[in-house]
């Protein structure tokens, strides 16, 4: 059983693409920019936060982008947000394990916080970070080791996981030397890519959602 579980939030512990697509979709329209769908294949660097692909998108206007980007979610998308299936039940079964629970996220954190608050209010998670928390965002390992900073234990596959849905995850928890977890059919990552994780010397651990994940943790107790 790990001493600390390490969980990306974006369509990992929630549901937060649509509100994300939609904020896109408002602040693209305001500047004439194309559709999210056509913005994200052409101008996005997969290996940075969103924040940090602004300069992709606005140019110049940026950080102003960003900013009306951040007023509309907060007024008209952060609520629409919701838990992952069965995210409630596996977040408690931590707690009630003494299992220290983590976010590490490239989301802005005046966001995160305000959808964790609305999600899992019951919650108790140790450490949250969002973008810039650490010196560089994951798939970085610098959030890893910003988060656990403070513990007594090696840092090391045995004691920490880190779950996620995207190649930013489970590089980050390579580059860490965790144990890389992910949640789902890995959509958004290439079967190659999985298959050869699945193999490697520290194998990649897939799980279809939370309940196979808390099925694991009790057969390994």
């Amino acid at each position: 059983m790990p001493k600390a579980i390490l969980l990306d939030w974006d369509d990992t512990l929630a549901h937060t693409r649509n509100s994300v697509v939609e904020a896109m979709e408002y602040i693209l329209k305001k500047y004439n920019k194309e559709p999210w769908d056509i913005t994200k294949v052409k101008y996005r660097d997969t290996k940075k936060s969103l924040k940090e692909n602004f300069p992709n998108f606005f140019g110049k206007n940026a950080q102003i982008a960003y900013n009306e980007y951040l007023k509309y979610y907060m007024k008209y998308a952060y609520n629409k947000v919701s838990p992952m299936e069965n995210a409630n039940d596996f977040l408690k079964f931590c707690n009630q394990n003494k299992i220290d629970l983590y976010i590490i996220s490239n989301k802005e954190k005046s966001l995160l916080l305000k959808e964790i608050e609305f999600c899992f209010p019951k919650i108790s998670f140790k450490k949250i970070l969002g973008n810039g928390d650490a010196p560089l965002n994951k798939p970085n390992p610098a959030p890893v080791f910003i988060a656990l900073d403070d513990v007594a234990y090696k840092i090391n596959k045995d004691n920490v996981w880190l779950i996620g849905d995207t190649k930013q995850d489970t590089e980050c928890a390579y580059n860490a030397d965790i144990q890389p977890i992910l949640l789902g059919k890995g959509k958004f990552m290439e079967d190659g890519y999985i298959k050869n994780k699945i193999n490697s010397s520290l194998p990649l651990l897939v799980f279809e959602g939370f309940k196979d994940i808390i099925n694991y943790i009790q057969v390994d107790k």
